[in-house]
């Protein structure tokens, strides 16, 4: 029995120990990234470009990626493999390196009418007063009438904010399928629509 304890502790030990060593490298990248950030938007600004052309969607890299090989991956192992990661590893890492920065963040899944599961994930951050949309996916810098990035309220009263973002209209003219019909799914993005609910499933409750 006292074997069997002592190895127990001698495991959690071993376990912490590699948690604290990956944060710590955690934070050297997420301090190199936001190197010469002036504020806590263009600390978010990049991150989120950090990610977007860090941890690119598997099937684009590589078609024939078995996605178990992706799914598993902690955080600095994603970043260290180059597997790449879709919208909600995305979030996660976005989620990760802000984490040791200080930077206060939840992942939100986005439901869609007429689907099973989730059809996009995004990140929000908490500013201080508000959190504001993080997509590391479309790489979207959603901006509301006085300038700051925006939020799902926001984005709730004015659904015209993501229409006027020069890479929502790239998109658009790309005739990705998620964005053939403009309006619907412009609405996962605001509360404006009943049918469209979003989920917190990590990350602050605030």
């Amino acid at each position: 029995m006292k074997i069997l304890f002592a190895s127990s502790i001698l495991l959690v030990n071993t376990c912490i120990a590699y948690a604290q060593s990956d944060q710590a490298a955690l934070k050297v990248i997420s301090d190199e990234v936001v190197k010469g950030s002036s504020n806590f938007e263009d600390k978010i600004r990049a991150l989120r470009q950090y990610v977007y052309e860090k941890i690119a969607i598997p099937r684009k890299k590589n078609p024939s990626l078995d996605p178990n090989l992706v799914w598993p991956l902690n955080t600095l192992e994603r970043l260290n493999s180059g597997l790449g990661g879709y919208c909600d590893q995305q979030a996660d890492v976005f989620m990760d390196l802000a984490k040791t920065l200080g930077i206060t963040t939840r992942q939100v899944y986005l439901f869609c009418k007429g689907q099973r599961g989730s059809c996009h994930t995004i990140a929000e951050a908490f500013d201080g007063n508000r959190r504001i949309i993080v997509d590391t996916m479309f790489n979207l810098e959603l901006k509301n009438e006085n300038g700051q990035m925006a939020s799902r309220e926001d984005v709730t009263s004015d659904l015209g904010i993501i229409l006027r973002t020069p890479n929502v209209q790239e998109l658009i003219k790309e005739n990705r399928q998620r964005w053939e019909s403009n309006e619907e799914w412009l609405k996962i993005y605001s509360y404006r629509n009943p049918f469209y609910i979003a989920k917190v499933l990590k990350g602050d409750n605030l």
